[in-house]
This record gives C-alpha cells, sequence and structure tokens, in this order.
C-alpha cells in the first residue's frame, strides 16, 4: 500500500483513505499502523519558462541546467516548440523530506503544483479562455495558485483568516495581470474547495457565483498524485551513488555464486573419486543455500527500494535499463544525473551524464551493453572535469 504526503511544515497525508493533518514531528507515529512507503508533494517551488532548442539536445540541456544557481534541484518539462518550465525546489527541502520519511520509503517526489494540475486536467477544470485561480483549504492554511494550462505559478500561502482571502485574491490576480500583460483582457476562473471561501468572494462582490467552482475534495493535490502518472521526480545526488553502490554489491555476489557453483563442480568431482565422507557434502550444500538465499535477498531489497520508482505503471520497464547502464559503468565514472522522460506519446529517452575522476583523463568511449548498442555519446565538460552523456531513445 502506498501512502500519500504534503510535506510542509505539517504533513497533511491519505493513509488508504484516511485523511489528516499533523506534525512533522509526529510523522512517524502517522504511520504507527502503515507502511512507511510514500508519494510526496512539496508546496514552495519556483518556476521559469525557458527557450531552448529541443532538437540540439546538448545544448538544451545546458540551457535549462542554467536556469536556476544555488541550492536548488530542477526538473524540466515541455510547454511548447522550444519552450519548457523549469521548476525548481531547494535542495535542502528535499533533503528534509527524505530524512523524515526515509530514503528507501520515499517512491515519488514532485511539486504540489503538479499533482494539483493533473487533478484540474481529471475533472476538466483547465479552460483554454482563462485562467484558473486554485484556492486550497488545507484547514490550517490556504494555497492560492494560477494555472495558465500547463504553466503554473509558486503557490502563494494567503491568510488563515477566511474573511481576509477575497482582498488577498483580488491582489494577487490583478499582480497576475500586471506581471502577464496581454492585447486581450486576461479572464479568471475560480476553482476552490471551501463553501466557505466562495460565501466570502461572492458577498464581497469581487466575483460571480457562476464563475466560480466548487469541488468536494479535502485535499485535491493528494488526488491528482493518485490519479496521475509522472515522469519527472526529485532525487539528491548522493541517491545515484547509493544506487551505484547497491548495485556493484550485487556484482560481488553473483561472482561469489559463480565461485561456489564451481566450487560445487569440482567437490562432486571429488566426491565421486574419493567418496569424500556425507559431512562435507552437507557443509558444500550449506554454502550454495546461503549465497542462494544471500542472492535473492539482496535482489528483493533492491527491487523494493528502486524498482517502484522507475516501473509503476509503466508500459516501458525503465529499471531493465537503469541496470544495464549502472552495470557496466567503470569505475572511474561518476553518475551525475539519470534520467529518463517522455518525448512523445509513445516514446521515452533515457539520458545520463557521467564524469571522470581525474581532470587529465582524455576523453574516450565508454563500452556499454548491448541495451545501450544505438545509444549516443557526447563529449562534455560536468564540473571542469571531462564527461560524457549517454542519450538513448526507447521505442
Amino acid at each position: 500500500m502506498i501512502n500519500y504526503l504534503i510535506f510542509d511544515n505539517d504533513v497533511y497525508y491519505d493513509l488508504d483513505g484516511k485523511t489528516g493533518i499533523a506534525p512533522k514531528s509526529d510523522i512517524q507515529a502517522v504511520f504507527k499502523d502503515s507502511t512507511m512507503e510514500a508519494q510526496v508533494l512539496v508546496i514552495d517551488t519556483l518556476q521559469k519558462q525557458v527557450a531552448a532548442p529541443e532538437k540540439i539536445p546538448l545544448r538544451r540541456d545546458e540551457v535549462l541546467s542554467s536556469a536556476f544557481t544555488g541550492e536548488y534541484l530542477t526538473q524540466s518539462e515541455r510547454i511548447s516548440e522550444n519552450l519548457f518550465q523549469v521548476i525548481a525546489v531547494e535542495k535542502p527541502k528535499i533533503n528534509e523530506a527524505y530524512k523524515s520519511i526515509g530514503f528507501e520509503n520515499v517512491k515519488l517526489l514532485i511539486p504540489y503544483a503538479v499533482a494539483l494540475r493533473e487533478f484540474l486536467k481529471n475533472n476538466k477544470l483547465l479552460d483554454e479562455k482563462k485562467r484558473v485561480v486554485f484556492l486550497d483549504h488545507l484547514g490550517d492554511q490556504v494555497l492560492l495558485t494560477i494555472f495558465n494550462q500547463e504553466v503554473f505559478t509558486t503557490p502563494r500561502r494567503l491568510s488563515k483568516m477566511i474573511e481576509r482571502i477575497p482582498g488577498e485574491f483580488l491582489r494577487s490576480r490583478e499582480s497576475y495581470r500586471a506581471q502577464n500583460k496581454s492585447e486581450e483582457e486576461i479572464k479568471f476562473l475560480i476553482v476552490t474547495n471551501s463553501k466557505g471561501i466562495v460565501e466570502e468572494i461572492v458577498s464581497g462582490g469581487y466575483e460571480a457565483k457562476e464563475n466560480i467552482v466548487i469541488v468536494e475534495d479535502t485535499y485535491p493535490a493528494l488526488t491528482g498524485l493518485k490519479q496521475g502518472k509522472f515522469s519527472m521526480h526529485y532525487m539528491l545526488p548522493e541517491q545515484f551513488i547509493r544506487l551505484r553502490e547497491l548495485e556493484l554489491s550485487k556484482k560481488r555476489i553473483f561472482k561469489l555464486g559463480i565461485m561456489l557453483g564451481i566450487l560445487a563442480i569440482f567437490m562432486v568431482l571429488v566426491l565421486g573419486v574419493f567418496s569424500i565422507n556425507r559431512t562435507a557434502a552437507n557443509r558444500l550444500k550449506n554454502l550454495q543455500i546461503e549465497a542462494a538465499s544471500l542472492d535473492r535477498s539482496l535482489e528483493k531489497d533492491y527491487s523494493t527500494k528502486y524498482e517502484d520508482i522507475l516501473r509503476k505503471e509503466k508500459k516501458v520497464n525503465f529499471s531493465y535499463y537503469l541496470n544495464s547502464f549502472l552495470r557496466t559503468l567503470p569505475e572511474d565514472l561518476n553518475p551525475e544525473l539519470v534520467s529518463t522522460r517522455e518525448v512523445s506519446g509513445s516514446r521515452y529517452r533515457f539520458e545520463a551524464i557521467i564524469s571522470f575522476d581525474s581532470k587529465d583523463k582524455p576523453y574516450s568511449k565508454m563500452r556499454l551493453s548491448k541495451v545501450f548498442k544505438s545509444a549516443k555519446q557526447e563529449n562534455i565538460l560536468v564540473k571542469d572535469n571531462p564527461g560524457l552523456k549517454i542519450t538513448l531513445d526507447i521505442p
């Protein structure tokens, strides 16, 4: 069972249909009678619309990666031809979520507004002719987010006092118009999950009731998180290192299994020739069982931690490509970024950026597994070190 959380100053949760709010310090108590595995939303994000040449991948990635500087982790999504929305989250916020919930328990981590947008899509509430203003009453705070189809604003925290919401809504609306000037007047559709907010807006004459939609959902963003299939996922750089270490451990166990297999064949031959006593044969059997058990245990742990991130409800076996890539990665190369994103309705693109340990090491083509036979390799600079970019289009 997967749980669904909004990780903020408090934690808003949906545990198998049971919803509520809890302080971050009590998050372990929230999971007392449930699994800790969760998909997580973070509220505070920054967005930029960035023009980049989508048909020149190396240049596109350079432009998108430079959209934000400092302690940010970013993901991007295509808005239209050569136009992308880059979404940044502060690295300490991501780190806090993983630390509080547990690295192995976070199966997906994405922005709150992305999941809320999915809720609006599924309920056919996005309007091509109007901007959608969503006023989300979370119980102890109200969030205002404006959507222009795929593009959205940073969620703004409004007053906890309902009677002040109309005034703050009006200021946000006018501020949006000032920042997004258009020849035609920008019109708005209000969507909210609070009848009290609707009454305050209508009674104050800020908006007509027919231009307001009420949704009966305590946490619409969590509902969108349940309904959607998301290609983005925020991970810490050190998680790639841990994933690689697990892959190396699996290789060592595999080699141990081969050695034990060879030893088993040798012992059978020796037993056939010299009739070694049954005690030695039993010992050999125990070694084989121990090795097999260790291999199964590692495989199960690895699958539980990572396969849900890459394979859950997907038609393409992403974990197969990731495992194939990591198995052939030399020890002197460091993975800086590994991602898989949808480039069309039925095609995906696997991209990896790796760096060499030494600045003096010349560029060289990397030997990859047969899965990456058609992958494109490009020489790049990664943090002033030589590096490679691996790109594979998955049909």
